[in-house]
């Protein structure tokens, strides 16, 4: 039996997810509506932008995933990436949070946000991987991936903060606040990575794969248990993404109380913090499919009661919304990360190789492709369907499709990602069987 790991292994291991997660959500929250809004680029070029931006990953994604698991160093494969990625992102965070307005065209935003997404997919495939061989067991594993996301919340919930802050002291500057987040990430990521590369082990790979990218990518077309968990990763993705996107705009604008819009949201990512420990414990107790059912379902109940109550000026129903929830937030995330973990198990089983980097690839590119249509359809919708237009003063109908948007949009997408986790194979005794057949397969290999 693997021996747990301890609460410092976790947390070395944790630590660069918080200033990854510190950087996705502005870009979610608040950068479109920064260059749309702040720096003069019209919606649907916004949209369009970070949709193109996303789409390059369905390219870089599965090729870094076939390269994680192909090669390997002296440092094992994964640390030297993670190492790799690190100034990049710096460069790239710079450019994009904290740009000269003089120099900021559609060509300038899309350049860098893509260096932005090239740097993150070589530290987030590389590290979500890493997990699935750190930690082999199925409720392990949520341990695992579940101090991961508190981490993932924690940085959200601190470069939240910063915005939420500037507005108790009346400065509502969009500009001000964006790069307040962005120099937030350049000092805490080349800080949190050092902990994560030097203390948490990365071994080589038993067996190396051996097969061509085209050959990978066949056998991952072929299993379906995999396309459970992007399709649900997809949509709920989705989802999430649109109510990222519109949440300050429906704070400010469907509620008129920017005052409240960011220190809400970071009360929302608070509600998500605390309630990790519930969503990994439920885990465990009726396993990790029936728990994201659980989750999902709560939050499409959540957006759609919403749409009956929403009022200016009613500071309870926003906050009772927000922190509600904020709830289920951290859910999604954690679990189907550690389900494509046991996958992962399933899959070396039959093809007698560990492809992990690759698996995760997937999960990590339609999380973004998700995002990015989220934000491109939403924001288009806005714009041309309701007329809608940041900034400025709007109809009672461009203000009603904008509630309607933010809210059908998130539970339609929460709603289709509880469908292909119906009946979920993989279960906890699945799995058992699975992980005692590798271990005496790895046991014949090392014994004389």
């Amino acid at each position: 039996m693997q021996k747990s790991l301890s609460s410092f292994q976790l947390a070395a291991y944790s630590g660069v997810s918080l200033p990854a997660a510190a950087m996705g959500m502005p870009i979610a929250v608040y950068l479109p509506r920064f260059y749309s809004e702040g720096l003069g680029l019209s919606l649907i070029t916004v949209g369009m932008i970070f949709t193109i931006a996303r789409i390059w990953d369905v390219v870089t994604d599965p090729v870094m995933g076939w390269l994680i698991d192909r090669y390997e160093t002296r440092w094992g494969r994964r640390k030297h990436w993670i190492a790799l990625s690190i100034p990049l992102l710096v460069l790239s965070i710079y450019q994009v949070f904290i740009p000269n307005p003089a120099s900021v065209t559609p060509l300038y935003l899309g350049f860098w946000l893509i260096m932005l997404y090239v740097g993150y997919t070589m530290l987030a495939i590389s590290h979500q991987s890493w997990g699935a061989e750190l930690t082999r067991t199925y409720d392990e594993r949520s341990r695992l991936f579940g101090w991961r996301e508190i981490f993932v919340i924690g940085g959200m919930t601190v470069v939240l903060a910063l915005p939420a802050i500037s507005e108790l002291t009346g400065n509502d500057d969009q500009a001000s606040k964006v790069a307040s987040m962005g120099w937030f990430c350049l000092i805490l990521f080349p800080l949190l990575a050092l902990p994560t590369l030097y203390f948490v082990p990365d071994s080589p790979a038993a067996r190396p794969s051996q097969l061509s990218f085209k050959m990978q990518l066949q056998l991952l077309v072929q299993n379906r248990v995999l396309w459970r968990i992007l399709a649900a990763d997809f949509t709920s993705g989705f989802g999430t993404a649109v109510s990222g996107a519109l949440y300050i705009f429906i704070a400010s604008t469907v509620f008129e109380l920017p005052e409240h819009a960011s220190l809400a949201l970071l009360f929302y990512f608070l509600a998500s913090f605390l309630a990790m420990p519930l969503w990994m414990r439920l885990a465990v107790k009726v396993g990790k499919s029936n728990a994201l059912l659980i989750a999902l379902a709560y939050g499409v109940v959540i957006n759609l009661v919403l749409i009956p109550i929403a009022e200016p000026k009613n500071v309870a129903v926003l906050w009772g919304f927000t922190l509600s929830y904020g709830v289920a937030f951290g859910a999604a995330p954690t679990l189907l990360r550690s389900m494509m973990a046991d996958l992962t198990d399933m899959d070396a089983l039959s093809s007698g190789e560990n492809r992990s980097g690759l698996f995760f690839a997937t999960l990590t590119t339609t999380n973004k492709l998700g995002a990015a249509l989220a934000v491109g359809t939403s924001f288009a919708i806005l714009e041309v369907a309701f007329n809608f237009i940041p900034g400025q003063a709007n109809s009672p109908e461009a203000l009603n499709g904008l509630l309607l948007t933010y809210c059908i949009g998130t539970a339609i997408g929460l709603g289709l990602a509880a469908l292909p986790l119906i009946g979920y194979p993989l279960t906890k005794s699945v799995h058992q069987e699975i992980r005692s057949k590798l271990d005496q397969l790895e046991a014949s290999r090392v014994s004389p």
